[in-house]
C-alpha cells in the first residue's frame, strides 16, 4: 500500500509532520487539507444583515501573560515512561492512506454518538461542543441558540457561533447579526472577532460596514483565535461522553480542533481584492497582518497574517516593503521544513501523556505562542537529560 510522502510545499511541511504521527496525526492530515482549501478557496458573496459599528478606535496596548512552566516531576516520570516504553511504541509508525482512511470512519461514527450524548447535558459547552459535532444544520443550530441562551457572556462560546454560523449561513438558520453584535459586545477587544465581522459585511458586499470593521481589526488589543480553548473544550467534551483514555482524548482534540480553524480564506481574499482597489482598505489590511504576526500565538494565524501584509504592501506598490515581508515567509517556511528532520515523536508523547504536561504546553501557546512553546518544552527535555543521562532517547534540537 502506498505510504505517505513529504512534498516540499508550505501545505505538506505541516501535513507530512501530522502523518508521522499516531490518532492526531490521522485527523491533522485531513483537517490540514481542510484549512488549506479555506484559504484558497474563492466563494461567491453570502447574504447577511450589516451589524452596528462605532468609530475608529485608538490602538490599545496588547495584553500580557505569564509565561507557563512544565512541571519538572512531571516531565521527568512522563519521560522516565516514554523511554521505557521506546522500543515498542509505535506512535511514530507511517500509515497507509486506508488506515488513515478507516480512522477517520471510526471517529465520524463515534462523533455522531458523542454529539448525541453532550445534547442532553444543561451545560454551555458541552452544546457548544455537541453543535461542533452534529451535522444537521438544524440540529446544530438549534444546539448553538441553547448554548447561547446558558452562556452569551462567554468570548470564546459566542465568537464559535459566529464561526459556524458565518460558515453556514446559507444552510443553517441562525441570527448572525445578533451574534456578531454580541460577540462585539464580549470581545470587542479582539482583532479575530472584528475581521470575521468585517469578512461578512464583505461577503454581503457592504463594503463600508467591512472596512469599518477591518479599522477595529487593525488596532484591537489583542489577537486571540481560541485555538487552545477550542482543544480544551474538546478534550473535556471527550471526557464526559466518551470512554477514550486521556492520550486518545488529547490526540484526538488537536486533530478535531485543526478541522475547526476560522475560515482564513474569507480574510485573505477580502484584503486581496480591496487592497489593490483601495488606499484605506491597503492600510487597514496592512495594520491587522502586523498586529497578528507581532501578538497572534497559532503558526497558520501568523503565516496568514505576513500573507496579508504582503497584499497590502502590493496594493500600496512598496514593492521593497512587500519582499521584506516574502524574506520572512521564506524564512519561516524553511524553519519548517527543517523541523521535519528534528520531529520526534517522543515529545508528542510527552505532551500526551498526562493532563499537567498537556496544559502546561497549551498554557505555553497561549503565553508564547505555537513556536515559543515548542522551543520551550524542548529546552526543558535536553536540560533532564544533561542531569540524567539515560533518558537520551528523547533527541531534541533547538531551533
Amino acid at each position: 500500500m502506498p505510504k505517505t510522502k513529504c512534498v516540499r510545499s508550505e501545505l505538506a511541511i505541516s501535513v507530512c509532520i501530522a502523518a508521522r504521527r499516531s490518532l492526531v496525526g490521522l485527523l491533522v492530515v485531513v483537517a490540514l487539507f481542510l484549512s488549506a482549501y479555506f484559504i484558497t478557496q474563492r466563494e461567491e458573496p453570502r447574504s447577511a444583515d450589516p451589524p452596528s459599528t462605532s468609530a475608529d478606535v485608538p490602538r490599545a496596548e496588547p495584553t500580557t501573560t505569564t509565561s507557563a512552566e512544565f512541571p519538572a516531576a512531571e516531565l521527568r516520570s512522563a519521560l522516565i515512561d516514554v523511554c521505557s516504553n521506546a522500543a515498542t511504541d509505535s506512535a511514530d509508525k507511517e500509515w497507509t492512506q486506508e488506515e488513515i482512511q478507516a480512522q477517520i470512519d471510526a471517529f465520524n461514527e463515534q462523533k455522531q454518538t458523542l454529539s448525541e450524548s453532550l445534547s442532553a447535558s444543561s451545560s454551555a459547552e458541552h452544546l457548544h461542543l455537541a453543535a461542533l459535532l452534529e451535522d444537521d444544520p438544524a440540529s446544530r443550530s438549534e444546539l448553538l441558540h441553547a448554548a447561547i441562551s446558558r452562556g452569551s457572556s462567554d468570548p470564546f462560546l459566542v465568537w464559535g457561533a459566529v464561526q459556524i454560523c458565518s460558515e453556514a449561513i446559507e444552510t443553517m438558520p441562525c441570527p448572525l447579526r445578533d451574534w456578531e453584535r454580541l460577540l462585539i459586545a464580549v470581545d470587542g477587544q479582539n482583532s479575530e472577532s472584528w475581521i470575521r465581522v468585517a469578512a461578512n459585511r464583505y461577503a454581503a458586499s457592504d463594503y463600508d460596514e467591512a472596512l469599518d470593521a477591518m479599522r477595529h481589526a487593525s488596532t484591537a488589543a489583542e489577537s486571540r483565535a481560541y485555538w487552545t480553548e477550542m482543544i480544551e473544550m474538546i478534550e473535556r467534551g471527550f471526557a464526559a461522553g466518551s470512554d477514550f483514555g486521556f492520550p486518545e482524548r488529547a490526540r484526538m482534540a488537536f486533530g478535531f480542533a485543526a478541522s475547526e480553524l476560522p475560515r482564513y480564506g474569507d480574510y485573505v481574499k477580502m484584503c486581496e481584492e480591496r487592497s489593490a482597489q483601495s488606499v484605506d482598505w491597503a492600510y487597514a489590511c496592512l495594520a491587522y497582518g502586523e498586529l497578528v504576526e507581532n501578538q497572534g500565538k497559532t503558526e497558520m494565524g501568523v503565516s496568514i497574517a505576513r500573507s496579508i501584509q504582503k497584499l497590502a504592501l502590493e496594493g500600496l506598490g512598496e514593492v521593497d516593503k512587500a519582499a521584506e515581508v516574502q524574506q520572512r515567509i521564506e524564512a519561516r517556511r524553511q524553519e519548517r521544513l527543517d523541523s521535519i528532520k528534528d520531529y520526534n515523536p517522543a515529545i508528542e508523547r510527552l505532551i500526551f501523556s498526562n493532563p499537567t504536561l498537556f496544559s502546561a504546553y497549551l498554557a505555553a501557546i497561549r503565553s508564547e505562542g505555537e513556536e515559543a512553546a515548542r522551543r520551550h518544552i524542548a529546552v526543558e527535555i535536553e536540560q533532564l537529560i544533561e542531569q540524567q543521562p539515560d533518558l537520551a532517547c528523547v533527541k531534541v534540537g533547538v531551533r
